[in-house]
């Protein structure tokens, strides 16, 4: 160690107090209600060599652990004092921007004369230009639907704002006022963070600043190392689904018009060090779901899961990339989790997200007193469009980001309304959403009855009314998940119930509305969002009886799901009939598996056994990267469509579907004729709904 440790602890606080001034400073001073409000902005200091040594703990996003910085810090070298990055490019930043919403600024930090860190923020603008207000659609095919590309460039050089720059930006977005205010507050972040070091440095010097770097990063990968070194030895795997679509056929059946994307996830630990293989996963897609990585083993969206474990079981480790430094990882090229340049990418949450539950059920196999069950796996986000009728112009705000309820956690209850996966992400008050577009919000609450029964329940999942007060109101929906495959239950727990969308409940007009995407509502149009709740943990009938009163008494549940899912019988005055209670318990005690998937799931993997979706990843595989995603398609809904309840479909049938798509070229078509879906501004260009195939179990044999 470099420092002394009173030094070190020092600095490790002052320096944190730097990232968190930095983030506080955005969100005091940002226009847009996505950063004030929901908090969706990240700040960090990083080393020289790309490596993040301070991060927020209280405020933000907290995704920065893992980040790779390093080809940004180097698309724009050398530095002055007082230049600024900007860039939204995914493929230039090699991964540190993973969709382009979210405008990423940096600047160097001087001491004594020389570069000693830099300084990063992210805000997600809530529109940065493309077809759909909002700019994220699952079904854009080409990033130029997605907005305005930033490749790195100097926003101030030596001081001197690129105003050119600037403007082009904002002139291609539908909200340029609320992304200057938004760009200003990094800035004015990025500012604060050099008066602060020149704190620091003033205090101690600029060794002692970067000793305590190098020391707190260091101290970080020891102390993972010794957490994941007490795990069981071994490999360890799980699979999970980013649902397809699909569409009524001409025999009145439905018919897949998108495939469900595959994660494949095989944890092996060794001596305390992770690596992470996603062998087996789906390709790139033509949806907007994939997740650019550049290859990066430690990216922080591959190992959020796993620093979560970690700083949950050391709540005093220093919060850096130390914390995934031993991280190693095979990420195929030309897969979803490292597409080929040019991928669309706004969706990429939905594979984020699933790759945190596939973390956590391999963490699940490895520590099983430590297991948590999954949650919602979603956070469904609206951005309601409008024309002001004063101005003319195309407005557009953010609703609400709707995630759901947590898992069973040891010991506890899941958390209501809000995940681990999406949980930093701050809900907006109902009034500032009615008082920027002509919307009333009828309901807002949790979601009874949705968490999954266990010892320690899911949490509850959101449900959401809104109801349009003028025509061609148009919402674009992204993140809409888990609407067929549950959130698994654990050791006995239940799944959650899944997620829906409606239009216009209870009407004769009433539709389903899968995941939403982009729909236009009528004055009067009612829409209905219901997210899935969270998994159960445990038997249901290990839960106190006491304990289901009161979750029927705060309204959680009614009384015909305590006795089913709990055995438990309630008196008309809401006690617990103990009697009755005894023997619907007797009733109802069953085997504890370890992974409870729901119906669904293992109907999918019935008619899609998992050797069958390895072997279609992988003769997939052999053709060429720019094909990949339509042959994927094509041979997918071929083989499928030869499928029935007691007929699985084969390797064999895989390996001719391939070959004869293979043989078509990309035309942007699937294979019955259907266009790919491309999004508007004003229409619903939903092509089917959500619906699970047959999946595998949830741990690969």
């Amino acid at each position: 160690m470099r420092s002394s440790p009173v030094t070190l602890e020092i600095l490790s606080r002052r320096l944190t107090a730097v990232v968190e001034e930095m983030a506080e400073t955005i969100r005091r001073t940002s226009f847009s209600v996505f950063v004030k409000q929901t908090a969706d902005f990240g700040t960090c200091l990083v080393t020289p060599d790309g490596e993040v040594f301070a991060a927020p703990r209280s405020i933000s996003g907290n995704l920065m652990i893992g980040l790779p910085a390093r080809a940004a810090i180097e698309s724009l070298a050398p530095y002055a004092p007082g230049d600024i990055g900007i860039s939204n490019d995914p493929d230039a930043t090699g991964g540190l921007v993973t969709h382009l919403p979210d405008v990423w600024t940096w600047a160097p930090l001087y001491a004594e004369g020389r570069v000693v860190a830099y300084a990063f923020s992210f805000v997600h603008a809530s529109d940065i230009g493309g077809s759909v207000p909002g700019s994220i659609s699952w079904t854009h095919t080409d990033r130029a639907q997605e907005g305005v590309l930033v490749p790195p460039a100097k926003l101030y050089d030596a001081g001197r704002e690129n105003t050119a720059l600037l403007r082009t930006v904002l002139a291609n977005t539908r909200v340029p006022e609320e992304n200057r205010g938004d760009i200003d507050a990094q800035i004015t972040g990025l500012t604060a963070a050099q008066r602060r070091i020149d704190e620091i440095v003033a205090a101690y010097g600029a060794e002692a600043l970067t000793d305590a770097m190098a020391d707190l990063l260091d101290e970080a990968a020891a102390r993972a190392a010794v957490l994941l070194s007490q795990l069981g030895e071994g490999t360890y795997r799980f699979v999970d689904y980013v649902e397809g679509l699909t569409a009524p056929g001409p025999d009145g059946q439905e018919t897949v018009t998108v495939p469900p994307t595959r994660l494949a996830l095989e944890l092996t630990l060794a001596a305390g060090r992770p690596h992470l293989s996603f062998k087996g996963t789906s390709p790139q897609v033509a949806e907007a779901i994939n997740l650019p990585t550049g290859g990066a083993p430690g990216h922080y969206m591959l190992v959020f899961a796993l620093v979560n474990y970690l700083v949950s079981k050391d709540p005093g480790i220093p919060y850096n990339s130390g914390l995934v430094r031993a991280v190693t990882a095979d990420l195929p090229p030309g897969s979803v989790v490292n597409p080929g340049a040019g991928a669309t990418c706004g969706v990429r949450a939905a594979v984020f997200f699933r790759i945190m539950d596939c973390v956590l059920g391999c963490l699940a196999q490895a520590a099983p007193a430590d297991a948590l069950a999954t949650g919602s796996g979603a956070v469904a986000i609206a951005t309601v469009a409008h024309t002001d009728p004063v101005t003319g112009r195309r407005r557009v705000a953010v609703g609400q980001p709707l995630t759901g309820g947590s898992g069973g956690r040891p010991g506890l209850d899941g958390l209501h309304g809000t995940s681990f996966t999406g949980g930093w992400l701050r809900n907006v008050p109902n009034e500032l959403l009615e008082q920027d577009a002509p919307v009333l919000v009828e309901e807002y609450r949790y979601r009874p009855g949705s968490g999954g029964a266990g010892r320690h329940p899911g949490g509850a999942g959101i449900t959401l009314r809104l109801r349009a007060l003028a025509d061609g109101v148009t919402l674009a929906v992204r993140g809409m998940e888990r609407l067929l495959f549950a959130p698994w239950g654990l050791h006995g727990g239940g799944t959650g119930v899944p997620g829906r969308a409606v239009l216009n409940p209870g009407t004769p007009g009433e539709r389903r509305l899968g995941r939403v995407n982009v729909v236009t509502l009528a004055a009067g149009d009612v829409l209905l969002v219901e997210t899935a709740g969270g998994g159960g943990l445990g038997p249901p009938g290990d839960r106190p009886a006491e304990a289901v009163a009161a979750d029927v008494a705060r309204g959680l549940l009614d009384d015909e799901r305590a006795r089913s899912a709990y055995g438990v019988v309630l008196r008309p005055d809401g006690t617990v009939d103990g009697p009755a209670t005894a023997v619907a318990r007797t009733r109802t005690a069953a085997r504890e598996p370890v992974f409870t998937l729901g119906a669904a799931r293992t109907a999918y993997e019935r008619r899609w056994p998992e050797r069958v979706q390895r072997a279609l990843v992988d003769e997939v595989a052999h053709h060429p990267p720019t094909v990949r995603a339509q042959v994927y398609r094509a041979a997918y809904i071929a083989a499928d469509a030869g499928a029935g309840p007691d007929r699985p479909v084969t390797t064999e049938a895989v390996r001719e579907a391939v070959r004869r798509a293979a043989g078509q070229p990309g035309t942007g078509t699937v294979p019955d004729g259907t266009d790919i879906a491309t999004d508007t501004d004003t229409g619903d260009t939903s092509t089917g709904v959500s619906r699970p195939h047959p999946p595998t179990t949830g741990v690969t044999p």
